[in-house]
């Protein structure tokens, strides 16, 4: 769909757009989004994270639309509240301006899991290297994020941390390198692995899960979002910090049963969802893992692929 069209590349023009209540086109995988944010401090966070995806000038088929802004003078500059209107649901809670990328997020994740009916959606992370797409699938809390985002900035490329989203049709796995939602702990952790802050995100404070903070995906992942893989590897990851490191397989009827459980929109989609998630749970590698740190977690994720893949 984005082949022929044209790269906006001047920062000024992309703000501009944005400021503006048409919005700025984006592109993060297959999805184009149009996004405007009424708040120049949130525009400002917004671009740092975003900044080496692609913007476009149009015209473009607009998947989704995002409208960030202040119902009325008083939210929008005495006591600066930010309100999402998505076109589909305008029942978000207000969040104060200190925590408008939450808002952005927000509002970015329930369109794309409550709208897309195009691809499987898996709750999970998504890497891939040398053409070996390894699916990440596990609940909140569980240092998904953390760990497909250590993999990613350890030679893997990132797709998702949030949104698996697999073609039911193809069998392939699509990225949508979204950036990741790191929370309490695990910032300083990342930040220790990266040892770089400038792809981070500020501090958000006080947030209902406490302290969080968004990661840009590494260059490679942003450049080549348009390059899908096949999943070879399902892995379902246990963090503990007391824990031994482990690795249990999966028997098929558990594996599938696991990535029914793992998907947004399973019974939407229906029976191409069910062969789709049959093969994976048929030829893919399938088991979970237990680790208590980064390291450990990343070092289980290549001992399986290396043991198991060809």
């Amino acid at each position: 769909m984005k082949a022929d069209s044209k790269r906006l590349t001047n920062r000024t023009t992309i703000q501009q757009q944005l400021a503006a209540r048409q919005g700025a086109l984006l592109g993060i995988g297959p999805v184009c989004s149009r996004i405007s944010i009424r708040f120049p401090r949130i525009r400002d966070d917004f671009l740092h994270i975003y900044k080496d995806y692609p913007f476009y000038e149009g015209p473009e088929i607009t998947d989704y639309y995002l409208d960030v802004f202040g119902k009325n003078f008083y939210r929008r500059y005495l006591r600066p509240q930010v309100s999402v209107e998505t076109l589909m649901n305008a029942d978000f809670a207000p969040l104060p301006e200190s925590m408008g990328m939450l808002s952005v997020e927000m509002g970015l994740n329930w369109q794309v899991a409550f709208g897309c009916r195009s691809h499987i959606l898996f709750h999970a992370g998504v890497v891939e290297k040398n053409g070996i797409g390894v699916i990440i699938p596990a609940i909140s809390g569980s240092g998904k994020s953390t760990l497909s985002a250590g993999l990613a900035y350890d030679g893997w490329r990132f797709f998702s941390d949030e949104f698996g989203m697999l073609d039911a049709a193809t069998g392939a796995l699509y990225p949508y390198p979204r950036p990741v939602s790191l929370k309490n702990e695990s910032i300083p952790v990342m930040k220790e692995w990266i040892g770089n802050d400038e792809p981070f995100s500020r501090n958000f404070e006080n947030t209902p899960k406490g302290t969080i903070c968004y990661l840009r995906p590494n260059r490679d992942s942003l450049d080549n979002m348009d390059r899908p893989a096949r999943p070879r590897v399902v892995i379902h990851p246990v963090f503990d910090p007391a824990a031994k490191p482990a690795i249990t397989p999966l028997s098929r009827t558990m594996a599938f049963f696991r990535l029914v459980r793992s998907s947004a929109n399973y019974g939407e989609i229906g029976e191409p969802a069910f062969h789709a998630l049959s093969k994976i749970a048929e030829e893919c590698v399938s088991c979970e893992i237990t680790y208590s740190s980064l390291a450990e977690g990343v070092r289980l994720v290549n001992q399986v692929v290396d043991e198991n893949v060809a």
